[in-house]
């Protein structure tokens, strides 16, 4: 999820010399081109490994390689993908999955339990979620080479946790490749979904080539989300980070490419006068300020108190949307008109800055007057807009702050350092959540306060650990409404977070491209086809 900042507008465009070019280019493009998607990624991809990190843009290229056992549909509830009949016991504590007959990964061999088990192995000793399972798993065995037992301490819902787009999904991968350590890097991209990945031929910043897997078999079952059938339509798909948005408007200009993830708002609104384009808004999400507890002053609860007198939402909505229809103002924790999103139960500060409580309270947490630092993307324009309005916001309360620029993909490397700021490691950053992450207390990477096992910026709280498992092991609705009303004040209460709006961006991609989601977590490519006359 990254758009691009400092750009121009399309008359602007065509005053550019980089246009004469791609127009040229244009009119030599081989019929070849329909059996390729061409999609103009928001980031450049740094790491491929979806364990490793919980960068939007690696899960979108592990989605085209990989499956997993269980896929959420349009209603949100999981659906058999990999695996082909679940059966659960009374207890709920006891799960029999069997996978569907002849499953291959792209390098021709059979999909195996001992697959499945090294990837769950893998994924749950990383993924929040599947940490959670852990804690209460007994037993996975195999129980022959196409079924394995799930046997819990406690009820979970296995299929739900298996399903989960965000944070670091459960991607089945082969044995060899699953057995490395969660804390290294996949030198191996041997998958199990509709598309293939040459990782020996690729570096970081060239065009990404995806080919479709030939061994891949596909449900025969509809479409739903992310669920049912997944058919690679295009034999190739080729993913180009162009970090200039003026280069980037004009290869959509001159048709060398199909679809354009996260593009600046006004390249946006210019193209949806062009009746060759469809310009949608993508995935809502919970924009806020994520503030590291390992460095000082944020690990004092009154410096993180501070930031919420800083921030008027009104705002900092132009600056991160542009465009009304793409912010609202929210201080719901659990997102605004999810299920159990609740602005009530935030107890924090609304409005208007407070200038003379911030530098107060920033003051009693022992702020001494070193640098703070912020990470600030200056290629994803939202975040890169909300880092300056931050910077200026604690620099009029006399803050000493380092802003600190870098792109998308080294941020979520440098975000990895718990080490002190004086020896590269951060106090503030900004960051998102998509709305189905960010609707669930289980799902919501920032609620997450399990210290060092929590999610960058290392929140620590038992309580708000103890309100997430009792929500686990809620059975009904109004039980369920109690405990997240809880979670949500106690968050307002010592922040692992700071909620500042929420926000949606726009994707354009050419009419003539049909099945393709923008409102997605994950934007995926599967089932995407090129309309044929």
């Amino acid at each position: 999820m990254t758009t691009r900042s400092n750009h121009k507008t399309l008359s602007c465009l065509f005053r550019t010399a980089a246009l004469a070019p791609l127009v040229a280019s244009a009119l030599f493009a081989s019929a070849a081109m329909a059996d390729t998607l061409r999609v103009i990624s928001d980031a450049d991809l740094k790491t491929v490994d979806p364990i490793l990190t919980t960068a939007t843009l690696t899960q979108v290229h592990a989605s085209l390689i990989y499956d997993k056992l269980f896929e959420f549909d349009e209603h949100g509830a999981p659906r058999p993908e990999l695996a082909d009949k679940v059966t659960v016991s009374d207890d709920q504590r006891t799960y029999t999955i069997s996978l569907r007959p002849d499953l291959k990964f792209s390098d021709g061999s059979a999909i195996t339990t001992d697959d499945v088990i090294a990837s769950l192995k893998r994924w749950a000793s990383k993924d929040q979620i599947g940490k959670m399972l852990a804690d209460r798993l007994k037993n996975m065995s195999r129980i022959d080479d196409v079924t394995l037992q799930i046997e819990l301490s406690d009820p979970f819902d296995v299929p739900s946790a298996l399903a989960g787009a965000t944070g670091n999904p459960a991607f089945i991968m082969p044995q060899r490749v699953a057995a490395l350590p969660a804390t290294e890097s996949l030198k191996d991209a041997t998958g199990s979904g509709p598309y293939s990945f040459d990782l020996s031929a690729w570096k970081p910043g060239q065009t990404r080539v995806y080919t479709k897997n030939p061994h891949y078999v596909p449900r025969g079952d509809a479409p739903s989300y992310m669920s049912g059938k997944k058919e690679a339509a295009f034999d190739t798909i080729e993913m180009a980070y162009i970090p200039d948005p003026n280069t980037a408007m004009a290869a959509m200009l001159t048709d060398q490419h199909d679809i354009w993830l996260g593009p600046p708002m006004d390249s946006a609104v210019a193209m949806r006068s062009d009746n060759k384009f469809v310009v949608e808004n993508g995935v809502w999400q919970q924009f806020n300020i994520r503030p590291n507890f390992k460095n000082p002053p944020f690990d004092n609860v009154k410096a993180r108190e501070a930031l919420t007198y800083l921030i008027d939402q009104k705002e900092l909505g132009p600056l991160v949307a542009g465009d009304p229809e793409l912010w609202r103002e929210c201080y719901a924790i659990l997102m605004c008109g999810s299920p159990y999103g609740d602005e009530a139960a935030y107890s924090g500060h609304r409005g208007a800055p407070d200038y003379e409580k911030a530098k107060q309270l920033l003051a009693e947490a022992g702020y001494d007057g070193k640098p703070i630092v912020i990470l600030e993307p200056t290629d994803y324009a939202p975040y890169h807009a909300a880092a300056l309005y931050l910077a200026q916001q604690l620099r009029k309360i006399g803050a000493n702050v380092d802003l600190q620029s870098m792109d998308w993909s080294t941020l979520t490397s440098r975000r990895t350092s718990k080490a002190p700021v004086s020896e590269g490691g951060w106090n503030l950053m900004m960051s998102s959540m998509d709305s189905s992450g960010a609707s669930s207390p289980i799902t919501h990477l920032m609620l997450a306060s399990s210290c060092d096992d929590a999610w960058f910026g290392w929140p620590c709280d038992k309580q708000m650990e103890d309100l997430r498992a009792a929500f686990l092991g809620a059975t009904s609705d109004a039980e369920k409404k109690k405990i997240t009303f809880d979670i949500q004040k106690r968050s307002s209460e010592y922040l692992p977070f700071i909620p500042v709006g929420e926000s949606s961006s726009p994707v354009v991609r050419r009419a003539e491209i049909e099945n393709f989601d923008a409102d997605v977590a994950v934007w995926y490519f599967w089932n995407v086809r090129r309309k044929t006359n």
